[in-house]
């Protein structure tokens, strides 16, 4: 009897067994379908975040792009600015050279006049004459250079 009773309480050891296995599968397996659900939701965000990435690095290309061009664009407007400073440069140059010629010659003139204080005066207005007419040209060419450049960009 002590046989039968150890193979009833083996048979129901065994039976407690396999209702545990049972009862683990079935978790196991709800867990994985629940891991699975997940992985598709992370595989779809996934895929979400790449279309956006790529999305994102084609605009700043494109951006990227459109500042090289504006770069180099300004390029040519800084060259242009750089000619524009040279030329106001000369002009300067040739101003001040008028002037110094000018002024000797204004100097010689009344040294060579001496006493003749109403001709030294009249040539001394002839003279701020011409340099008020000769800087009213130089400032009307600069004006016409200068619209002529803001036309060309």
């Amino acid at each position: 009897m002590i046989m039968q009773i150890s193979i009833g309480m083996a048979c129901a050891a065994f039976i407690v067994l396999v209702c545990f296995l049972v009862a683990a599968v079935k978790e196991s397996r709800s867990a994985m379908q629940q891991a699975q659900q997940s992985l598709a939701r992370i595989e779809l965000e996934l895929a979400r975040t790449t279309e956006a990435s790529v999305q994102l690095i084609r605009q700043s290309s494109q951006v990227l792009e459109d500042v090289q061009r504006k770069l180099k664009a300004a390029d040519g407007f800084v060259d242009a600015m750089d000619q524009t400073g040279a030329a106001a440069s000369r002009l300067s140059q040739s101003v001040q050279q008028v002037s110094r010629t000018l002024t000797e010659t204004v100097l010689e003139a009344k040294d060579s006049l001496g006493g003749q204080k109403d001709t030294v005066r009249d040539l001394i207005e002839l003279t701020s004459t011409g340099m008020h007419l000769w800087q009213r040209w130089q400032a009307h060419r600069l004006a016409k250079a200068a619209a002529q450049t803001d036309e060309q960009s």
